[in-house]
């Protein structure tokens, strides 16, 4: 998630993270520019960051 915040490095600028899944080694590639998401490959990928306040949140779905 860290990787998705160095947008604010290049205002009006593309940026491109290429890496790879953690979980199954699968390569992910995401372009974007400022707060535009222009391509996010593959189109199921999805971002997770563990929260130490999580534990506030409990019972709502959205958050756990």
């Amino acid at each position: 998630m860290e990787s998705l915040a160095v947008r604010w490095l290049f205002p009006d600028q593309e940026v491109l993270v290429e890496t790879r899944c953690l979980d199954c080694g699968d390569p992910i590639r995401i372009r974007m520019r400022d707060n535009e998401l222009l391509e996010v490959t593959p189109e199921s990928a999805v971002g997770y960051m563990p929260s130490p306040f999580a534990r506030s949140r409990a019972g709502s779905g959205a958050f756990n």
